[in-house]
């Protein structure tokens, strides 16, 4: 598309947002037990979701409802041994990349009804790793590490991986109790995205899609926006999934930022962590997003829920 081309279509899409408010719909697809954390989110090729759950160390698929069944769920895997699991991210069609434990799995579905095959790649010396994106073609991907504030380059064919990017943008601080920095990580077309949840920024930098390396500065698109993982649509824009400010924030490429879902008052989406877009005909204008379900901050002395998903209708 060019260039002129896409900043006029973000431009129209940017004044019909300031002028005419549109509605967000919400509704909730499903909820786990009580005490469940889900921490980040995928979505198969056939439009199911695949959700990363802490509590049972467990990888989970869920069948959305429709008009004529309800949501299913199975176990996909259960990482024995691990005491967390927090990234994902597809590497080709129906095989994602997981992070359990400072360790990476590869997760092949097939076009029968067995078990998809699980496979370590590898195990980083890392702090914590926790958001994952795709490099080249599926051949490598970067993963943040939240408690060294870097982000790592990992071959998923050789199983070798090195530090790519550092930057005082992806530092770690404890102002949100943790020991955390560069949080969420996706790419689209030739950036990296990533967000600094205890600094509220969220960031980008353009790279070399095949390396990761960086081909330009690194730059903060959004100040005041608390962001855990996050989604981006295809103009650009940001969709955050805002933790304890209990919210999904919309962040346009010039750094304007409005709330389109959830409230600081709102246990719609208490302790938002994750985001990703449908990907069946009917289901690209749904935003999917992953709930904690607990928090420090409780609304209506609410502080423990089932993680749940839900959907956000996102006209575009």
């Amino acid at each position: 598309m060019p260039a002129f081309l896409s900043i006029l279509l973000f431009s129209l899409a940017f004044v019909q947002a300031l002028c005419f408010p549109q509605s967000f719909n919400i509704r909730e697809v499903y909820r786990f037990p009580n005490g469940t954390w889900l921490e980040n989110i995928a979505v198969r090729l056939n439009g199911n979701l695949l959700v990363t759950d802490l509590m049972t160390v467990g990888l989970w698929e869920i069948v959305p409802p429709t008009e004529s069944i309800h949501s299913s769920i199975r176990l996909v895997h259960h990482f024995d041994g691990a005491d967390d699991v927090a990234g994902i991210t597809e590497v080709s069609p129906d095989t994602f990349a997981v992070i359990s434990s400072n360790s990476v799995w590869q997760i092949e579905f097939n076009s029968h009804d067995d078990p998809p095959k699980a496979t370590l790649i590898s195990k980083i010396p890392a702090g914590f790793l926790n958001g994952m994106a795709t490099l080249d073609e599926g051949k490598a991907v970067m993963i943040s590490d939240s408690q060294l504030g870097l982000v790592w380059h990992l071959d998923i064919q050789t199983g070798n991986y090195t530090v790519l990017h550092r930057h005082e943008t992806m530092e770690a601080n404890s102002d949100l109790g943790l020991l955390i920095g560069v949080n969420g990580l996706r790419t689209l077309h030739n950036y990296m995205y990533y967000s600094n949840s205890p600094k509220r920024i969220f960031c980008r930098v353009r790279i070399d899609t095949r390396t990761g390396r960086a081909l330009g500065p690194y730059e903060i698109v959004s100040h005041d926006t608390l962001a855990d993982d996050f989604a981006i649509d295809p103009r650009g824009i940001g969709y955050l999934a805002s933790l304890t400010d209990n919210e999904i924030t919309r962040v346009f490429p010039n750094g304007s930022h409005d709330v389109v879902a959830g409230s600081k008052d709102s246990r719609d989406l208490m302790a938002a962590t994750s985001a990703a877009f449908g990907r069946t005909r009917s289901e690209r204008h749904v935003l999917y997003v992953t709930t904690g379900g607990e928090t420090e901050n409780p609304v209506n002395n609410t502080a423990s829920l089932g993680g749940k998903v839900m959907a956000v209708s996102i006209p575009f």
